[in-house]
């Protein structure tokens, strides 16, 4: 009944505003002659955190669907809908912007008569309050890092709004997901927002390093073996152990992999050998997808850090020879991005996140191809010089401004053994190029097509 009225006064809201959304009136029409309901027999799963949100809601939805169940995923990673005109192979930005999104995805469950809805959070639908009112069944904290989005908000804000998920909850069978990563306080203090039913996840490894107990945790990573194949890990749920191989690349995603556990088994629908082949060949678009081409790895990943580390984890071992990198920076003043990424707090912090993106490279990238990526009003030469400047002509670097030639050139300039690392856009297509223009790009595809080019 809550989830009607939303939709109702969501309805209210959409009309007042005149709006003209396409997804809405399309869905109004599907749905006009359902007599009955089905929205309160549908379990809703809402995923936040500071990183692993996207994957952990694609590896769920994706189990979900193997096991017959119609699931609905709105992420970054893709919105898969069949109920929706959206190309469930492109990538989203922001999967919920405001109510007119809320509604239309309330539309497209009942038209899809959807028995799971498996959405990302992020910290931006929090602060606007857009899904306060929905009746979550499942409330999933990935992690907390209080220094991961300084660009918009100061630590405690962050914390505080990542915090408003789990506080004031209305439904009583609401089941809320804890994970520890890093800060054992903020854990704490998560567990302690509600007294609602709780299960948590970890690793040994962390829980040995935080000083708590493993078997305080619902789910534990036991055992973990990362290569360029994937990753082999033990994980306990509860009293049992379970083994996996997965083709998922890098350690940060065997937690992701532990949590989507935890939610499966908190719904009371996870079983052990179906996720296995869930995850057995799966590879998150945009996240370490990874093509093998003529003796070279061609690394697609959106998280610089992270992948990295890995990669020089791999170079150290041997498997690997020379890391050359592609990488652009954000700029600012696009059209119809948030007013937030136009403020001189974010232009400071913008500076300060290209002078730590070089300050990595100098220490793991042999080669850098400097290149465009969302450079908004910003000029791509001026950024480029920038990020160039940082380097110190501590490594050799390339400015490409052509994202697509940049990516060709790091290919064609590869040598067996290499691995080039095409950083920062993931599976997204949309390109803020000016103020008010835009290009469609997707790396992978750019990949393909150069691959292809070459006869490798």
């Amino acid at each position: 009944m809550r989830l009607e009225k939303l939709k109702s006064n969501l309805e209210k809201k959409v009309k007042a505003k005149n709006s003209s959304n396409i997804r809405f009136v399309k869905n109004r029409i599907q749905t006009i002659n359902n007599e009955l309901s089905n929205l309160d027999k549908m379990k809703i799963i809402g995923i936040t955190g500071s990183t692993g949100k996207s994957t952990t809601a694609y590896i769920v939805h994706k189990y979900l669907k193997f096991c017959g169940y119609r699931s609905i995923l709105y992420s970054s990673v893709m919105i898969d809908s069949p109920a929706s005109i959206i190309d469930p192979n492109e990538s989203c930005e922001v999967s919920i912007y405001n109510e007119e999104d809320l509604l239309s995805i309330i539309n497209e469950a009942e038209s899809y008569n959807t028995e799971y809805l498996v959405l990302e959070i992020n910290e931006s639908i929090l602060e606007k309050k857009i899904v306060k009112d929905l009746p979550f069944n499942i409330r999933v904290l990935t992690n907390i890092n209080p220094y991961h989005n300084e660009e918009q908000y100061t630590n405690d804000e962050y914390v505080n709004i990542k915090k408003s998920f789990f506080r004031d909850i209305m439904e009583e069978d609401c089941h809320c997901i804890i994970g520890l990563e890093d800060n054992k306080e903020l854990f704490n203090e998560f567990l302690n927002l509600n007294n609602l039913r709780k299960s948590t996840f970890s690793s040994r490894y962390i829980s040995n390093k935080k000083n708590i107990n493993p078997n305080d945790f619902t789910c534990l990573l036991e055992e973990l073996y990362p290569s360029l194949n994937g990753m082999s890990m033990v994980v306990k749920v509860k009293d049992k152990r379970y083994s996996f191989d997965t083709s998922i690349k890098m350690r940060c995603n065997a937690l992701n992999i532990v949590c989507a556990i935890t939610i499966l088994n908190a719904l009371d629908i996870f079983d052990v050998s179906k996720f296995h082949e869930v995850i057995k060949n799966m590879q998150i678009p945009g996240r370490a997808e990874m093509v093998l081409a003529n003796g070279r790895i061609i690394v697609i990943d959106n998280r610089l850090t992270k992948m990295l580390e890995f990669l020089k984890e791999l170079k150290n071992r041997g498997d690997i020879k020379n890391i050359k990198v592609v990488l652009g920076s954000m700029g600012y003043g696009f059209i119809s991005w948030d007013n937030k990424f136009n403020t001189p707090l974010f232009l400071s912090k913008r500076k300060e996140a290209r002078k730590y993106a070089c300050d990595l490279l100098k220490k793991y990238a042999d080669y850098v191809y400097f290149t465009e990526d969302d450079n908004g009003i910003e000029s791509v030469v001026d950024i480029c010089n920038e990020l160039q400047t940082y380097l110190d002509n501590q490594i050799p670097s390339n400015i490409i401004l052509d994202r697509k030639e940049a990516i060709k050139q790091a290919i064609k300039d590869s040598e067996i053994g290499d691995v080039v690392f095409i950083s920062g856009r993931g599976n997204r297509k949309i390109l803020c190029n000016t103020e008010l223009t835009m290009k469609l790009i997707k790396d992978i595809d750019v990949v393909n097509e150069v691959v292809k080019e070459l006869g490798w």
